[in-house]
C-alpha cells in the first residue's frame, strides 16, 4: 500500500484524535473510573497514538516506520451495570522488506490491523461487555485473551515499556488474535489465589485468511478450536511493590501437524509462569514457559527483565530472552535470542520519546543468514501520545 493510500485514513483518524483527545485528558478520570465499575458516571474515552521508527543492521533490511492509532470506550449500562468497551484500533501497512517482516518480534507495534492483504486498516479490535457477579469479573464478546494471562508490571505493554514481543508476553503462549471468548476472573487474598480463566474461538480476526469479522463468526470451520487457559496468581509483599507470582497452562484445539510428519491433527498445549517484584528501587520480572514439543515450534522460554524510574520524567528497562528451537525442526533452526534497552522520556503529561536498541539472534529460529544475518541490530525510536 502507498503512503498515499495509508493517507486516506491516517488523516481522518489523526484529525479526530487530535480535536477529542485534550478534552479527555482534561477530565478526572480516576473518579470516572470508579464510578464506571458499577456501570454509573459518565462514558469514559481513552485515546493513544503510537508512532515507530526502527533500522536494522543488515543491509538487506530496510528502516522501517508505522503509526498505531488507538481509541477505546468505555460505556456504562446502568440498567444492568458493567459497561460495554469498544476498541478501535488502526496500523499503517507493514513494509514488506521492513524490520518486521524480517525480524517479526522487533516491534509489538507494527500491524495489529491489517487486511487479507496485509495493507493496514482502521478496525474494531475489541468489543466486549464488562460485569462483576458475587465478585468474579467477567469479560465476553470480542477480547484480547493475552490482556487476561502471562501479565508482568515491567514487562507487557509495547506502547511505554519493551517494543519486541519476545519481552511482552511468553514465546510459548499460542495465542489467537482478537477473537471471540469470555475471561474470568477472581481476586486473591493472603493464600488464597486469585483465579483467571480465559477460553475463546482459537482463530482470531487476522488468524483467519480473510481477516473479516464474517469468518471470525465462523468458529465451526474445519481446522478450528479453542484456546483456553487457566492461571493462579499470589501477591508477595516480601517481593516488594508488584511483588507476584503467576503459574497457569493453556492449550490450543486448532489442528496442528505433528513436526515430525507422523500423521494426525493434534492440538498444543503448554505451562507457563511469572515471577516478579521490586528491589533496591528497580522493578524485576522472570518468565519461563514450555509448550508441546510435537507440534510447537518454540520448544521452550525464558526471559528477564528489569524496570527503573531514573527521574520524574525518565523510565528505563533492559531485558533479554530465549526461545528454544524444537529439535524436530532439523537443520538450519537455532535457539533464538533477543534483549533489548530503552529509556522512556517524558516529554509532556500526554508526549513521550522512547529510543531503544535490540539485539535479535537468529530471528525465526533461522541461523542460514539466507534472508537476513544470523546478528541483527535494531535501533528504535517511539513517540507515544496518549490522553
Amino acid at each position: 500500500m502507498s503512503a498515499r493510500q495509508n493517507l486516506k485514513w491516517i488523516a481522518p483518524a489523526l484529525a479526530a484524535f487530535l480535536v477529542t483527545a485534550p478534552v479527555a485528558y482534561a477530565d478526572d478520570k480516576i473518579g470516572e473510573a470508579e464510578e464506571a465499575k458499577s456501570g454509573e458516571g459518565e462514558p469514559l474515552f481513552e485515546a493513544s497514538l503510537i508512532g515507530t521508527y526502527q533500522a536494522a543492521s543488515d543491509g538487506r533490511v530496510k528502516d522501517e516506520a508505522g503509526l498505531r492509532p488507538e481509541v477505546i470506550f468505555t460505556l456504562p449500562v446502568p440498567a444492568v451495570g458493567g459497561n460495554l468497551v469498544i476498541h478501535v484500533e488502526g496500523s499503517t501497512t507493514p513494509r514488506t522488506d521492513g524490520v518486521t517482516t524480517y525480524l517479526p518480534d522487533a516491534n509489538g507495534n507494527i500491524g495489529p490491523a491489517t487486511n487479507s492483504r496485509g495493507h493496514g486498516r482502521l478496525q474494531f479490535s475489541e468489543v466486549y461487555y464488562e460485569f462483576e457477579v458475587a465478585s468474579v469479573g467477567i469479560s465476553a464478546g470480542l477480547i484480547d485473551t493475552s490482556a487476561f494471562i502471562d501479565a508482568s508490571a515491567f514487562a507487557g505493554d509495547e506502547h511505554s515499556q519493551f517494543m519486541n514481543a519476545t519481552l511482552v508476553h511468553n514465546a510459548t503462549i499460542e495465542f489467537p488474535d482478537y477473537t471471540l471468548g469470555v475471561a474470568m476472573t477472581t481476586e486473591g487474598e493472603d493464600l488464597i489465589p486469585g483465579v483467571t480463566l480465559v477460553a475463546g474461538s482459537s482463530s482470531g480476526l487476522g488468524d483467519n485468511p480473510t481477516h473479516n469479522y464474517n469468518d471470525l463468526f465462523d468458529v465451526r470451520s474445519s481446522g478450528k478450536g479453542v484456546f483456553a487457559a487457566a492461571e493462579l496468581g499470589w501477591g508477595l509483599e516480601a517481593l516488594g511493590d508488584d511483588g507476584a507470582v503467576r503459574v497457569g497452562a493453556w492449550t490450543n484445539t486448532a489442528d496442528h501437524a505433528y513436526l515430525d510428519g507422523t500423521p494426525g491433527e493434534p492440538e498444543n498445549k503448554g505451562v507457563y509462569g511469572v515471577l516478579e517484584g521490586t528491589a533496591l528501587g528497580t522493578g524485576w520480572s522472570l518468565r519461563g514457559g514450555v509448550a508441546d514439543e510435537s507440534v510447537s515450534a518454540a520448544d521452550w522460554f525464558v526471559g528477564a527483565a528489569l524496570q527503573r524510574q531514573l527521574s520524574e520524567k525518565f523510565l528505563a528497562g533492559i531485558g533479554a530472552t530465549q526461545t528454544g528451537a524444537n529439535d524436530k525442526l532439523g537443520a538450519g533452526f537455532s535457539d533464538s535470542t533477543q534483549a533489548e534497552v530503552y529509556v522512556k522520556y517524558d516529554v509532556l503529561p500526554y508526549l513521550n520519546l522512547t529510543p531503544s536498541l535490540q539485539w535479535i539472534r537468529n530471528p525465526g529460529f533461522d541461523d542460514t543468514e539466507a534472508a537476513v544475518d544470523q546478528d541483527n541490530y535494531v535501533l528504535g525510536l517511539r513517540v507515544g501520545v496518549a490522553y
